[in-house]
C-alpha cells in the first residue's frame, strides 16, 4: 500500500513539474494580451527646444508564442504637446500618432515583476496646428524607430506595466531645425 501511495506521489510531482516549469518561465494563460496605459512624454534633443513636456496614451496587443524567444507586439500610441512659444514665435499644439510592429524580451521570466526589453519600427502621424493671426495646421506621415525597456508586474488579480522606451521619428526639417524628432514616453497600464 506504501509503495502504491508513493508511486502516485512520484508520479503527480512529475506530471505537475511541466506545469510548473511553464508557469515560472512566463508562459501566459492566453494566446493574446492586451495593454492599456499612458502617461508622461519628455521630448529630447532638438524636439526639447520646441516641444514643453505632454502626455501619451498607448494601447497594445502582445502575441504570446512559448516556441518563439520573443514575443511580437503591435502597438497604437498617441503624443500630445504644447508648442514652446517662446522657441517657435507662436503658440499651438503638436501631436505624434503611432502605429508600431515590436518585438519584446522578458530578460528574466520569473517571478511576479519581469523586466524586458523592446524595439521596433513603424509609421508616425505627425501634426502641428499653431494659432495666432493666420492660424495653420501641417501634417505628415513617416518612418521611425523605437526601443527601451520596461517591467510587467504580476500582482494577484493585477497585471500591469511600467514601461519607457525612446522614439525616433525621421522628418524632414519643418516645424524644428533637424532631421528627427526624438521623444521618451513613459506609460504606465495595465495587462489582460
Amino acid at each position: 500500500m506504501r509503495r502504491t501511495v508513493r508511486a502516485i506521489a512520484v508520479l503527480v510531482v512529475l506530471v505537475s513539474s511541466p506545469l510548473t516549469a511553464s508557469a515560472q518561465l512566463g508562459v501566459a494563460k492566453h494566446f493574446v494580451t492586451a495593454g492599456v496605459g499612458g502617461g508622461m512624454s519628455v521630448p529630447v534633443s532638438d524636439a526639447g527646444d520646441a516641444f514643453k513636456n505632454g502626455f501619451n496614451l498607448q494601447g497594445f496587443a502582445r502575441l504570446n508564442v512559448p516556441k518563439l524567444p520573443v514575443m511580437p507586439r503591435f502597438d497604437l500610441n498617441f503624443s500630445r504637446f504644447a508648442l514652446d512659444a517662446t522657441q517657435m514665435g507662436v503658440p499651438g499644439t503638436s501631436q505624434i500618432l503611432s502605429g508600431l510592429a515590436n518585438l519584446q524580451f522578458n530578460v528574466l521570466p520569473l517571478g511576479p515583476v519581469r523586466p524586458y526589453v523592446i524595439a521596433g519600427l513603424g509609421a508616425y502621424s505627425l501634426k502641428t496646428e499653431t494659432e495666432g493671426i493666420s492660424p495653420t495646421s501641417v501634417s505628415n506621415m513617416r518612418f521611425g524607430i523605437n526601443g527601451g525597456a520596461g517591467v510587467t508586474l504580476h500582482l494577484g488579480m493585477i497585471n500591469g506595466y511600467i514601461e519607457g522606451r525612446i522614439d525616433n521619428v525621421y522628418t524632414e526639417k519643418g516645424a524644428i531645425d533637424a532631421d528627427q524628432i526624438q521623444v521618451v514616453p513613459v506609460t504606465f497600464g495595465l495587462t489582460f
